[in-house]
């Protein structure tokens, strides 16, 4: 038999369709990046408007690579949720690992050709580019080529990496390799005989020489000109000037034909490694530890009885009786300008040493009412009333006397199994239980819920994540139970407990709740579709119909007798003998597969004695309620701000040095580019005489090191801030923090990673590339590169902190990224930005960064710089074109000219003050966002 339904064709163009519909249906994605790609086009183009600048030119060809190289890094990491998808249906045999990569790789062509097509056409326009419709295409073809290739490369790496943070790790090295070896940034004749292999390998630089060839091969640029007895048109002498040259004489129009022939089979190439990787390779998390869920599943039910005697929590909590009454809720409509009601007048009660199921069909409200009750709902309208003890919920003291457990819930990967526990505990616990500072009774309280939930086993086991394994879905479950009932709450909301598990793992679960209950704590859990034996250890049912609508409250019975003898004896269909009560009962309502809802249960309970008995024990707690019974509390959190901020400040540092794939990955990855970058010149260490070429080689690079730092620093937080900020959310939500703690904590952890990377990268990149021996210069150096550093990552943390999801934070990494490319002095000199644009030089932390570094190296050199005829610095010595002796200055002068007297040692001291108010800033703005923020769905 055939392995696959379809044909490779048709599983290829189904796979095309369905990446295609998912790029299409993402419209705020699109309208955010077409968004960027016009703001990005224009603000290029003007800072560039109608240049005739050649190094504008230059600067200008090389940003637009360089926008789509960091498009494609940012985009990456959103592979990773594919390649899992992928792997389920390649389990399930949907399609080949080929008709899927082409399919997705077809797809990305009209995403690609949108996005040059906007950027490229506004920069290519406003720039004042050849003005000439063959020039024009050339440019728009080669850069979506590239950008399909650079999207292509980085698919090889997430097909064979196993976290994000490690992708984000190769993809900075793999682009600065891109960047460094271009051209641009270190000239083609200034690249050593042993990296020139780079040069010829690099897409980039293929795609870089196509460019500038195009233009400056053009019709705008072949004027003839004669400097120094060398006759060429303008055109040729740009290129000459930036080293764009074979065999001494520069490219010709034949390099555009040949990038073409280079890129086009590279991207076959590339694309057929990605279909490799994920054939060959795969990256998913291990399974959960089968010999303890075996050794627990052997439990029986007599051992359970007799656990359950000697298993006890002794700390002590206040039993509650929860009683809500004509609850109902109400939400806008997705369509029309009317409200849709979610819930109708639903009353019921939740009693202590008891446990109730919130039950009903698909859609009944079910999570809503127990979200509405728990205080989690931030949207919508609620009426209706919440009693505790006869008393009124009051938001301060409901969080901490209840918990709340998600039925997707996070914790930290990077914490082991105690350790999540013993966080809650401390900071949920009063104080009064501690003696002093000694935390034994909470650890014996935490020893207590492990023992009763029979974590045991895994009690020193990382919590892990699907990708790089760890606890299996059952043990998570019950890690999250335990995190709540850390708190020693005296309710417990628990969101399908069961969901996802299979029979055995879902009776451990349950048998866990009952543990809970039987300390006579009140415990409410929604369910969905029960087995007979989870459904009969619950005590009560609150049962809903589509609507909000309650068709039935009331105590379930000895397997489940009373409700059964209700329905039956309101017009129900008689339950067969060993048939599941929980689904007979869903099939009576209507709400099963073969359901009958010709009755209205809900009409019928309104006037069944079970609804008359509910309402006078709602009335009998409402009237004269026991003061003794009333929960109150001196404060709205546990423990102390500075308690609170310590605990948090150590549990990140924690995760931080357990984050190798982040932190590690990072610092070895600092020390290979910078010994790369330093290397580029061991053969052109300290120079006696320097040329243009050699010396503008050496900006660049400096210019380059910050930024690719910055740039991986940046984006390699965005998957680890993601992480911390949803935890972050969970704590919020149970009392246990507010956002100043977490704000301080993120940036206690994150400085020492800085710090560690800033000066290993400095030690090794200072002293390979042989800069100034210094001891001032060289701390002035890393003082410049750390305030570059420690921004890049802040700002990270603050972007991911204020928006849903990594792609639009990506998107504004991007923004800030090409910012600071654009307008730190490189690519657009000082002395080019005029007007509105000279604005944008001054607020960019880039500019203060790249002259800090350099008139720390620079300032008061001496050395010789031979100027190229006909360049800026040639005409700046006052040289003249038919001049026979070389023209030469110094290396201060250079940097004068190079920069247009911008840069200067006495702006050093107003640098440092300002780099220092873009680090308040970014703190700010993340504390700011995680106070005003909250993305989860409520």
């Amino acid at each position: 038999k055939e392995r696959y339904r379809n044909s490779f064709m048709i599983s290829t163009w189904l796979n095309l369709k369905r990446h295609y519909m998912i790029w299409w249906r993402d419209r705020r994605f699109i309208i955010a990046n077409i968004i960027k790609n016009v703001v990005m086009g224009m603000s290029v183009g003007a800072v560039f408007w109608q240049t005739d600048s050649t190094s504008s030119i230059f600067g200008v060809l090389f940003q637009g690579t360089l926008f789509i190289m960091l498009g494609a890094m940012t985009s990456a990491p959103g592979q990773l949720l594919d390649r899992s998808i992928f792997y389920r249906h390649k389990d399930a045999n949907f399609y080949p690992t080929f008709a899927y990569i082409i399919g997705r790789a077809f797809a990305m062509v009209p995403q690609s050709t949108t996005d040059i097509i906007v950027f490229g056409s506004i920069l290519y326009w406003m720039v004042g580019l050849t003005a000439n419709a063959g020039v024009f295409f050339i440019f728009i073809f080669v850069l979506v080529a590239f950008s399909l290739v650079m999207a292509q490369q980085l698919s090889i790496f997430a097909s064979l990496v196993p976290t994000a943070s490690a992708l984000q790790g190769i993809s900075s090295f793999l682009i600065l390799l891109h960047m460094l070896f271009c051209g641009f940034i270190v000239s083609p004749d200034v690249i050593p005989d042993y990296y020139l292999w780079l040069y010829w390998w690099n897409p980039l630089a293929w795609t870089y020489r196509c460019l500038v060839v195009n233009e400056f091969t053009s019709s705008d640029w072949d004027n003839v000109e004669t400097i120094n007895g060398v006759t060429a048109t303008t055109g040729e002498f740009a290129l000459l000037s930036f080293g764009f040259t074979k065999d001494n004489e520069p490219y010709g129009k034949e390099w555009v034909g040949l990038a073409f022939a280079y890129l086009l089979p590279y991207l076959l190439i590339c694309t057929f490694l990605v279909g490799i990787g994920l054939m060959f390779v795969r990256m998913e998390g291990a399974a959960g530890n089968p010999k303890n869920d075996d050794i627990i599943g052997q439990v029986d039910d007599a051992t359970l009885e007799e656990e359950t005697m000697t298993k006890t929590i002794d700390l002590p909590f206040t039993p509650v009786d929860l009683t809500f009454e004509n609850i109902s809720y109400e939400v806008k409509a997705s369509k029309g300008g009317g409200t849709l009601k979610l819930l109708n007048n639903v009353s019921g009660k939740l009693a202590s040493g008891r446990m109730c199921a919130l039950m009903g069909s698909s859609g009944a409200g079910k999570t809503t009412l127990m979200d509405v009750i728990a205080l989690r709902k931030t949207s919508g309208k609620v009426t209706g009333e919440v009693r505790l003890n006869g008393h009124l919920q009051e938001k301060k003291t409901f969080r901490r006397c209840s918990g709340y457990v998600e039925q997707f819930d996070v914790q930290s990967p990077e914490l082991t199994v105690r350790e999540t526990i013993l966080f809650s505990a401390y900071l949920r616990l009063e104080p009064s239980i501690e003696d002093g500072n000694n935390n034994d009774k909470k650890d014996q309280f935490v020893d207590q819920i492990i023992e009763i939930l029979e974590l045991g086993p895994i009690i020193n086991d990382i919590v892990g994540t699907d990708e790089a394994g760890g606890l299996s879905f059952e043990e998570k479950k019950r890690l999250s139970i335990a995190v709540e009932l850390a708190a020693s709450p005296s309710i417990i909301f628990l969101d399908e407990p069961t969901s996802g598990l299979d029979s055995r793992a879902a009776l451990l679960v349950m048998r866990s709740l009952k543990r809970i209950t039987d300390t006579g704590r009140t415990v409410c859990a929604t369910i969905h579709q029960p087995s007979s034996a989870v459904f009969e250890m619950f005590n009560d049912l609150l049962l809903l119909k589509k609507g909000g609508e309650v068709v039935f409250f009331g105590e379930l019975g000895h397997k489940s007798a009373s409700l059964v003898s209700y329905f039956e004896s309101n017009g129900g269909a008689e339950k067969l003998f060993g048939e599941n009560p929980a689904t007979w009962m869903l099939t009576v309502i209507g709400a099963g597969t073969s359901g009958d809802d010709s009755l209205d249960f809900a009409e019928l309970y309104r006037s069944s004695e079970s609804f008359k008995n509910l309402n006078k024990e709602i009335e009998t707690a409402k009237t004269n309620p026991e003061d003794a019974k009333k929960i109150t509390y001196d404060s709205e959190y546990a423990r102390k701000y500075h308690d609170r901020n310590a605990l948090m400040s150590k549990r990140l540092v924690t995760i931080y040095w357990r984050s190798p794939t982040y932190n590690l990955a990072r610092i070895m990855i600092s020390i290979v580019i910078a010994f790369l970058l330093g290397s580029v010149f061991l053969t052109q260490r300290k120079p006696s005489i320097y040329s243009e070429t050699q010396l503008n080689s050496l900006f660049s690079t400096i210019f380059i090191s910050f930024i690719i730092i910055g740039v991986m620093a940046q984006v390699s937080v965005l998957p680890v801030m993601l992480m911390i900020r949803d935890v972050f959310y969970r704590h919020r939500a149970a009392g246990m923090l507010n956002y100043g703690s977490l704000g301080r904590a993120l940036g206690t952890a994150e400085k020492r990673f800085i710090l560690l990377s800033s000066t290993l990268f400095c030690l090794v990149f200072y002293f390979t590339i042989g800069l100034n021996d210094g001891f001032k210069q060289f701390i002035g150096f890393w003082g410049f590169f750390t305030f570059n550093l420690a921004i890049y990552s802040y700002f990270g943390q603050a972007f991911m902190s204020c928006v849903r999801g990594m792609p639009t934070a990506a998107i504004l990494c991007s923004v800030f990224i090409g910012i600071n490319n654009l307008f730190s002095g490189l690519i657009v000199r000082p002395q080019y930005l005029d007007g509105f644009w000279s604005i944008t030089y001054w607020i960019c932390p880039g500019h203060y960064v790249f002259e800090g570094l350099i008139v720390t190296q620079f300032e008061n050199d001496n050395t010789t710089v031979v100027a190229f005829p006909g360049s800026e610095f040639y005409y700046n010595l006052n040289c003249t074109d038919v001049q026979e002796t070389p023209c030469e200055g110094t290396v201060d002068l250079y940097v004068d000219s190079f920069f247009g007297g911008k840069f200067k040692e006495s702006h050093l001291l107003t640098n440092i003050l300002v780099l220092g108010g873009f680090l308040i800033v970014s703190r700010l703005f993340t504390f700011w966002a995680l106070k005003q923020f909250n993305y989860v769905s409520t």
